[in-house]
């Protein structure tokens, strides 16, 4: 969701290098919105077919963004009952942990769930199989026109390979820090810990006192720390791989990396690997954290439950090359192997369209890459709002290589390793070039 995003220039193995999509200006009348609500016709293939003839079964698999999530997917398919009543959609999800032995499995018996929702880390993986249905015709229906417009081009390109495109872009996560502001306050450093790394760390060593921790962040392989690292990464103008994807582009990342070990090192975070995702949260709530890395689901729970400290919403200091924040995406699919794609395709266009995928970013607190709806967005929620209009433009992605989930779980122990004080930050990075050129190149 920045302005010139990660994937362009890059490749995916085999498939080829992503495109431009060359996506037409901004469209907001949702034309085919429109007609579905007034019960006209949908766009499915090449041509249009009203909604009564319709027919059949479909499954949809998503992982769980909330734990409302089947309460929130059967209000989008008790809307497209009006759209398409003959047609039944089945919903069920997969771990997220193991998404991809989840989805693969599935693939595996031939069997699939018609639709998708694909995160940008894995999708990769089943398009040299073939495992994905070519929606190339399909959003480039005419008739589909407008609400394609109203996706910003950055997204198409993370759904688009010169072989075709496989999915619709719909719902962005964006990996945030959670700061108190009272304990910054208190200790002086509110209005300069953000300035740079070296401020970063004053603000955390005066914060840390007693049992409050000046920082903190996911440090273990399993609950995806890398997406903490990957911001400092980013923004000293490094990558995981490289600009043709052959090889490691880590070259520049050691002194980001060694800020972060300096910070685990200097006694104001919990110990390396003795928390996950949630713990660490839990104690921000409780004020026992100044600044943590987070990710956007978790601004319900604090609203929900406010705790007894003013809190904002904050992206990582700027770095040599730029500031960015980490953000990986999601788009919908189909499945080759399904046997009702027309029924597929037109529920995709009624998740993807404004009204229900606005409704969902907002249930879940994600962000949406649709660029027409905007504006009516989290209008009672500041922080989400603070998010989606200055965070999304600095949002720099992960590459959708078909190894890449392969190299963040490979090179992250390498990290574990660092964060403990046994390695530098620039021998960190010699690790991990070791082990993504032996992947990748």
């Amino acid at each position: 969701m920045r302005i010139e995003f990660a994937t362009r220039g890059n490749r995916i193995g085999r498939v080829g290098r992503l495109m431009s999509s060359k996506t037409p200006s901004l469209c907001r009348t949702g034309v085919a919105s429109v007609l579905v609500s007034m019960g006209l016709a949908i766009s499915i293939g090449t041509g249009a077919i009203a909604d009564d003839h319709l027919s059949g079964d479909i499954t949809m698999i998503k992982g769980p963004h909330s734990a409302d999530e089947h309460r929130f997917e059967q209000m989008i398919i008790d809307d497209f009952a009006d759209v398409a009543p003959n047609v039944s959609v089945n919903f069920t999800t997969y771990d997220w942990a193991n998404m991809n032995a989840q989805l693969t499995t599935g693939f595996a018996s031939g069997n699939p769930a018609d639709v998708l929702y694909l995160v940008d880390l894995i999708y990769p993986n089943y398009i040299e199989g073939r495992a994905l249905h070519d929606m190339s015709a399909l959003v480039a229906d005419p008739d589909w026109a407008g609400e394609r417009a109203a996706i910003a081009p950055f997204a198409w390109d993370l759904a688009t390979s010169d072989e075709g495109v496989w999915g619709v872009p719909v719902l962005g996560a964006v990996y945030n820090i959670f700061i108190n502001k009272d304990l910054l306050e208190a200790a002086g450093v509110a209005d300069t810990w953000q300035n740079s790394y070296a401020d970063m760390l004053d603000a955390a060593k005066k914060t840390t006192a007693g049992d409050v921790y000046g920082f903190a962040a996911r440090t273990r392989t399993a609950d995806f720390a890398f997406w903490d690292w990957l911001p400092y990464v980013h923004n000293a103008g490094a990558d995981l791989l490289n600009d043709d994807w052959s090889g490691c582009g880590l070259a520049g990342a050691g002194a980001a990396t060694q800020h972060l070990i300096d910070l685990h090192q200097a006694g104001v975070t919990p110990a390396v690997g003795s928390m996950g995702t949630q713990e660490p949260f839990d104690l921000f709530k409780a004020g026992k954290i100044a600044i943590l890395h987070g990710e956007t689901p978790q601004i319900n729970e604090l609203l929900a439950n406010p705790p007894a400290f003013d809190w904002d919403v904050a992206m990582a200091p700027p770095g040599e090359k730029g500031q960015t924040v980490m953000g990986n995406f999601g788009i919908l699919s189909i499945a080759e192997a399904s046997e009702n794609k027309d029924a597929a395709w037109a529920f995709i266009q009624h998740w993807a369209s404004g009204p229900q995928v606005g409704r969902f970013a907002e249930q879940v607190s994600l962000q949406v890459v649709r660029e027409d709806i905007v504006g009516d967005l989290f209008a009672d929620n500041p922080a989400m709002s603070k998010i989606q209009t200055e965070f999304v433009p600095r949002v720099k992605g992960i590459q959708p290589h078909p190894q890449i989930l392969k190299v963040l779980q490979s090179i992250w122990p390498v990290a574990e390793e660092a964060y403990r004080g046994n390695l530098t930050g620039e021998e960190t990075i010699g690790k991990m070039c070791e082990i993504i050129d032996g992947i990748v190149g």
